[in-house]
C-alpha cells in the first residue's frame, strides 16, 4: 500500500473521494427528480389530453376548435363549478324568452350531469371531462347564438342579407371573461346586447307566449265572423268580439260603456294604432284586411315573431346608441339617438326584381346637389339627351359632344343636379359592396302610397333635407344653412365628424314600447325560408380564427366508427370553422365592376369567390368608391387571413407543459383532423362577390362611379 499511497497522503485522498462524491451525488439525484418530474407532466398531460379528446369524440360540439383553445389557454383545467353549471342550466332554461328553445343550449344534457354529480370529481376522468366540455359548449352556443344569431343568414337568404363574421377570439374572451366572475348570469347579461328593438319583441313575445297558454285553456282562438264594413258610431253585434279580442292582443282593457254593440271612440282609436302598426290604412274601418289582421292564428304569430328575433340578432352585435334604422319591409327610415327614437320618415324601398338588401354599415358623408349617370340599360334605348345631362367619354373621361350619345360602351350619361335630377337635392353614402345608399327624389306622389316599393335597391327617403339637419346637428348646421347650399345648385361633399351605423332591417314583425306587436306583409318573401330552419341545427360556419392551425403531415388512419351525440336536437356532424383564405377574407362584402359587362355586377357564388381572390392577391377594388380623390371614396377594404388546416394541441400544450415539445404526434387522430380539413376553395364567404377585369384604372373608376350612382334610379 505504501506503493500507492505515501505516508501522510491516504487520510487526504479519501477526503478528496469523498468531498466529489458528496459534491456529485445531489446533483445526480436532482437530475433524477427532474426527469422523474418531466415524465410525470408528459403522463399527466397525456392523460389530460386522452380524457379531454375522448370526451370531446362522444360529443357533438358547436366548434371544436375553439374549445380546444380554450381549454390550451386555461393549462387543461376545469372550468366549471356545480353553482355555475346551475346558473347555466337557468339561462338554458329561460332561453325561450328569446325565442330559442332551452335544447338548443343543452339543458338536458346540464340536469344529467348536476344528478349525478359529475362535476363534484376533481379529476381527469373521461366523465369530468365530458360535464366541462358540455357546460362550456353550452356557454359557447348561448354568447354566439344570442349576439350573431342561431342560423347564419347567408344559408337562408344568400342573395339579400349580408353579415360579417364572428370573430373566433373574441368569444373565447368572453367565456373566459364570463367564468371568471362572481355571478355567472349577470356576467353574461352584461356581454348581451340590449337593443330597444330587440327588447321590445321580446316583451311582445312573452305577452303572446302567456295569451297562446291562457287560450289553450279555454278552447283556443276563435276567429271574428266576417260581415260589412264598420265605421265609428255604428252597431254590430261583433263590436263586443272585436273589442275583446283588441284588448287581448293589446293588453289593454276598455272603458265600460253603456252599449257594448255600439262602435264607440275608444274602441276606434286603439283599432287605429292596431292598423297603423299592421302596416294597414289607419283609417278606423273594419274592414276584410282589418278582419284578417286581427284573426291572425296565435302559432302563426309566435312563429313570426321568433323568425323576426333571430334577424335582429344578425345585425345588432355592438350596436352604439346613435343609429339610423331602414325598416325595409315598414317602408320607414328611423334615426335613434342615445336609443331613443327622435325621428322618422317615410321611405321608398326596391321592388321585388331590386330588393333592398339587408346589412349594416356606417354613414360617412353626404353629397348636396349629387350627379346622376343614368344605366346603360337605359341609356341604349334613348333617343337623345336631354339639356340637363352632360355626355361623358369612357375613354377620356371629358365631356364630349359625339353623334351618337346612346352609344353606352363608349360614353356615359350624367344628369347635372337641378329640380329634376333622379337623386333629388342630397344622398347619404355609407360606402359598401351593394351600391345601396339613401337619398331624395323628385317622384314625391309615391309617398303617399300604402305599398312603397319602387326603386332599384336604395332608399328614397320622403324628408331628405330634414334627415341631413339631424345627422348634422353636431356639426352646426340648421335648415338655413342646408338650404343656401342647396340653392346655389352646386355639388357639396360634407363628410360627417362621426360615423353614423345604418342598419337595413327587413322585419315582417316589429313592437312598441308597451310590446304590443305589429305584423307587416312579406314583401320580398324571405319569411318561409327562415320559419322553415326554426327549431333546426346550427353551424359554426360564421366564426373566423385569426391564425392558421399547423399542417397535417401523419398517415390517414381509420376513424372511430360511431360516436354518442349529445342529447340535444342541435346535434350535428363535427365541422371545421373557416378563416378567411389570402386574399379572400371578407372579400364577398366588396362588390366590384366587370369592364366586360358595362358596368353590370357579376354574382358569383362563394366556390367561384373564393378562387378569384386568391388569383386577385387580396385586393379587391371597391365599386362603391369611384376614385380615389373623390369624395367617395373610403378605405373600405377588409384584412386578409391564412387559410388553417386543423389544430395539434401538442403546439398549444408545450406552452404549459414544456416536455411535452419533445412529445411526438398530434393529439387529435388523423383522421380526425383529415375531416376538419379544408381549402380556400371551400371558404363559404359571407358575402357574394363581384369580379373586376378591366385593366384600364381610369375606365375602372367611371364604370364603378356609374354603378353606385345609377343604383338610385
Amino acid at each position: 500500500m505504501s506503493n500507492y499511497f505515501p505516508v501522510g497522503t491516504f487520510p487526504i485522498g479519501c477526503l478528496l473521494i469523498g468531498f466529489f462524491a458528496a459534491m456529485l451525488g445531489p446533483s445526480c439525484l436532482f437530475a433524477q427528480d427532474r426527469e422523474d418530474a418531466s415524465a410525470a407532466a408528459v403522463v399527466a398531460a397525456v392523460n389530460v389530453d386522452d380524457a379531454l379528446e375522448q370526451a370531446m369524440e362522444d360529443l357533438s360540439l358547436f366548434s371544436p376548435r375553439l374549445l380546444r383553445e380554450f381549454y390550451a389557454a386555461r393549462g387543461f383545467s376545469h372550468a366549471w363549478s356545480p353553482d355555475q353549471a346551475a346558473s347555466m342550466l337557468g339561462l338554458a332554461q329561460d332561453s325561450v324568452a328569446h325565442g330559442l328553445d332551452a335544447k338548443d343550449f343543452n339543458a338536458d344534457a346540464i340536469q344529467g350531469l348536476l344528478a349525478a354529480h359529475d362535476l363534484e370529481a376533481n379529476d381527469n376522468s373521461a366523465a369530468r371531462w365530458r360535464a366541462d366540455l358540455i357546460l362550456s359548449d353550452t356557454l359557447l352556443r348561448y354568447l354566439h347564438h344570442l349576439q350573431y344569431g342561431k342560423y347564419n343568414p347567408k344559408e337562408i337568404n344568400p342573395n339579400w342579407t349580408f353579415v360579417a363574421s364572428v370573430d373566433a377570439a373574441a368569444l373565447q374572451a368572453e367565456i373566459q371573461e364570463v367564468l371568471a366572475a362572481d355571478e355567472l348570469s349577470a356576467a353574461v347579461d352584461a356581454v348581451l346586447p340590449h337593443a330597444p328593438f330587440y327588447e321590445q319583441l321580446k316583451l311582445g313575445y312573452a305577452r303572446y307566449l302567456s295569451l297562446s297558454e291562457r287560450l289553450q285553456d279555454e278552447g283556443g282562438w276563435t276567429p271574428l265572423p266576417a260581415g260589412p264594413n264598420l265605421k265609428i258610431g255604428m252597431r254590430d253585434s261583433r263590436v263586443p268580439r272585436i273589442r275583446e279580442q283588441l284588448a287581448l292582443l293589446d293588453g289593454d282593457d276598455f272603458p265600460p260603456t253603456a252599449d257594448l254593440d255600439i262602435y264607440d271612440k275608444a274602441l276606434y282609436e286603439a283599432l287605429r294604432e292596431f292598423q297603423k302598426r299592421s302596416g294597414l290604412a289607419p283609417d278606423g274601418v273594419i274592414g276584410p284586411r282589418t278582419l284578417v289582421a286581427l284573426n291572425r292564428p296565435l302559432d302563426e304569430s309566435l312563429a313570426a315573431i321568433r323568425a323576426n328575433l333571430e334577424r335582429m340578432r344578425w345585425l345588432y352585435h355592438e350596436l352604439p346608441h346613435d343609429y339610423l334604422l331602414v325598416d325595409i319591409a315598414a317602408y320607414q327610415l328611423e334615426l335613434v339617438r342615445d336609443q331613443q327614437l327622435v325621428w322618422s320618415t317615410r321611405a321608398v324601398v326596391g321592388t321585388d326584381e331590386n330588393q333592398t338588401p339587408m346589412f349594416r354599415d356606417e354613414m360617412e358623408h353626404l353629397v348636396f346637389n349629387p350627379t346622376w349617370t343614368v344605366p346603360s340599360s337605359i341609356q341604349k334605348k334613348m333617343r337623345g339627351v336631354p339639356s340637363d345631362y352632360h355626355v361623358i367619354d369612357r375613354r377620356t373621361g371629358r365631356r364630349a359632344y359625339p353623334s351618337n350619345p346612346t352609344d353606352h360602351r363608349r360614353y356615359r350619361l350624367v344628369q347635372q343636379p337641378g329640380p329634376k335630377n333622379a337623386l333629388g337635392k342630397v344622398k347619404f353614402m355609407f360606402p359598401n359592396g351593394h351600391a345601396i345608399y339613401l337619398h331624395d327624389t323628385p317622384s314625391r306622389h309615391l309617398f303617399a302610397r300604402g305599398r312603397r316599393a319602387y326603386s332599384h335597391g336604395c332608399v328614397r327617403v320622403q324628408e331628405p333635407l330634414d334627415l341631413a339637419r339631424e345627422v348634422l346637428v353636431s356639426q352646426n348646421w340648421d335648415m338655413s344653412a342646408i338650404n343656401r347650399v342647396v340653392d346655389s345648385g352646386r355639388t357639396r361633399y360634407v363628410n360627417l365628424d362621426e360615423h353614423l351605423p345604418v342598419l337595413l332591417y327587413y322585419l315582417t314583425a316589429r313592437a312598441d314600447e308597451q310590446g304590443r306587436v305589429g305584423f307587416r306583409n312579406d314583401l320580398y318573401q324571405r319569411d318561409a325560408s327562415l320559419l322553415s330552419r326554426l327549431g333546426g341545427p346550427s353551424r359554426a360556419d360564421r366564426l373566423v380564427f385569426s391564425e392558421a392551425e399547423a399542417p397535417v403531415t401523419e398517415p390517414e388512419l381509420q376513424s372511430p366508427a360511431t360516436t354518442t351525440a349529445m342529447p340535444t336536437p342541435t346535434a350535428t356532424a363535427k365541422t371545421a370553422e373557416p378563416v378567411a383564405s389570402s386574399g379572400a377574407a371578407e372579400a364577398g362584402l366588396k362588390a366590384t365592376v366587370d369592364a366586360q359587362h358595362d358596368g353590370q355586377a357579376e354574382l358569383l357564388s362563394p366556390d367561384q369567390a373564393a378562387p378569384r381572390a386568391a388569383r386577385n392577391a387580396g385586393r379587391v377594388p371597391d365599386s362603391s368608391q369611384p376614385d380615389a380623390s373623390s369624395p367617395e371614396a373610403s378605405s373600405n377594404q377588409q384584412p386578409v387571413q391564412a387559410p388553417w388546416w386543423g389544430l395539434s394541441m401538442n403546439l398549444q400544450a408545450s406552452a404549459v407543459f414544456p416536455a411535452l415539445a419533445e412529445t411526438p404526434g398530434p393529439i387529435l387522430s388523423p383522421s380526425q383532423r383529415a375531416s376538419e380539413r379544408f381549402t380556400s376553395a371551400d371558404l363559404r364567404l359571407d358575402q357574394p362577390m363581384i369580379s373586376w377585369r378591366s385593366q384600364d384604372s381610369s375606365k375602372q373608376a367611371t364604370d364603378a362611379n356609374e354603378r353606385v350612382q345609377s343604383r338610385g334610379f
